[in-house]
């Protein structure tokens, strides 16, 4: 093997040794590219799982076994009613206030969980209102520990009385 040989295997192991490290880069991104998406679908799978379950509950404590008339017959305070420890004690929307957990998925990541609750006005939805109405938003939060990001997804509910 003569001096230029030498030279062309030494430049062909060099181009193949950057295409190895360049494609082995490449493999490694889109893994965390799959690692962020499914945290994601896990984290929004999580918050919808709130929601739908919310929607199933009474619009209010007053309207649980009864219906409101005003608005004056609606809950002052948002959130849970004494004996409410669990969340399969929640009987009505607003019980969602103030709840926190956290929940590990197997082989995906740790999850936190949390909501709010507050009325709202049909002029400014995304806004809250100090005052009784007849639309309440459902806030869900959802942040995994190994990503950057929090899930937030909002759901209106208003309270309708058929006659």
């Amino acid at each position: 093997m003569n001096t230029g040989q030498t030279l062309l295997t030494i430049v062909a192991i060099v181009l193949l040794g950057s295409n190895v490290v360049s494609v082995n880069r490449t493999f490694a991104q889109h893994g965390v590219i799959l690692q962020q998406t499914e945290i994601g679908i896990f984290g929004i799978s999580l918050g919808m799982s709130i929601i739908e379950e919310s929607q199933g509950k009474a619009f209010d404590q007053a309207t649980v076994d009864s219906v409101a008339a005003t608005v004056n017959d609606l809950s002052t305070t948002l959130g849970r009613e004494s004996g409410e420890i669990a969340r399969t004690d929640f009987n009505d929307f607003d019980d969602y206030n103030g709840w926190r957990d956290t929940m590990y998925v197997q082989g995906v990541d740790r999850f936190r969980r949390w909501a709010t609750v507050c009325y709202v006005d049909t002029s400014n939805l995304d806004g809250s209102s100090a005052n009784r109405t007849w639309h309440k938003k459902l806030t869900v939060y959802v942040k995994a520990d190994n990503s950057q990001d929090t899930v937030k997804m909002s759901y209106i509910f208003s309270y309708w009385s058929f006659r």
